[in-house]
């Protein structure tokens, strides 16, 4: 195994302390993503959806801060898209 394969190895097992494994996780992910396909505008969608990423990690760990800090900046973003869009109407 190279140190690379190593590496990623050891960052991938220390996230499933956090997360769970990669398939539980992935699957919650894509639950919750897939109501978001309603949406119409991909820009805001796509923060939707990686706030449903944290959510899934949630599930597993709903205590994770980091998680939870992440979902209030994807929040955050969506706010200054919609503020950008604003000053250029």
């Amino acid at each position: 195994m190279t140190d690379f394969d190593q590496t990623t190895t050891d960052i991938v097992n220390e996230r499933g302390a956090d997360y769970g494994h990669p398939l539980d996780d992935f699957r919650r992910a894509a639950a919750l993503k897939a109501v978001l396909a309603e949406c119409s505008d991909p820009v805001l969608r796509h923060a939707m959806e990686m706030i449903c990423v944290k959510l899934a990690r949630l599930i597993h760990n709903p205590t994770h801060l980091d998680s939870i800090n992440d979902i209030g900046g994807y929040a955050r973003t969506m706010l200054m898209v919609i503020e950008k869009r604003q000053e250029h109407d």
